[in-house]
């Protein structure tokens, strides 16, 4: 099972999921927020691992690109030293990792429940985030189109 949640930080720290979020971040050019990403019991990514949401995202819609084309994919945090990985193990699984400083979470999931995990969680983010930062919304077009391909 795969449940991810996308959240944008407020300007007092605090987080709203973006489902939810009233009014557009405050700097259309540095979205602060987060994904929570929890496959088969474990937490891969959580909201002390903040960062600028919609460029992860993107990063991510182009690592399933790359997954599907050469069974690999990896990127670091826009604004931070942690990385995130995905590795075909073969037999429909991949291997999900994070690793930061002394910190390494792994999971083996689905390569297809992955996928349509990810692109539905980043059809819904980008979706939303067209709705309040319609500025942006060239750059997620864009995204949407990589992580759908």
């Amino acid at each position: 099972m795969i449940d991810i949640k996308s959240y944008l930080r407020t300007k007092s720290g605090s987080f709203v999921d973006v489902a939810e979020a009233g009014s557009p971040p405050a700097d259309p050019s540095y979205v602060e927020g987060a994904i929570e990403m929890t496959i088969n019991g474990v937490r891969i990514l959580d909201r002390e691992l903040w960062d600028y949401v919609d460029e992860l995202w993107a990063y991510i819609g182009d690592m399933v690109l790359k997954l599907a084309n050469e069974g690999e994919a990896s990127t670091y945090f826009p604004d931070q030293p942690i990385r995130l990985s995905f590795k075909r193990l073969g037999g429909g699984l991949v291997l999900v990792s994070l690793t930061y400083d002394d910190v390494k979470r792994t999971v083996s999931v689905g390569e297809r429940e992955l996928v349509e995990a990810l692109r539905r969680s980043g059809i819904e983010f980008f979706t939303r985030m067209k709705e309040l930062l319609p500025e942006n919304a060239l750059g997620y077009d864009d995204a949407l189109t990589r992580l759908t391909s």
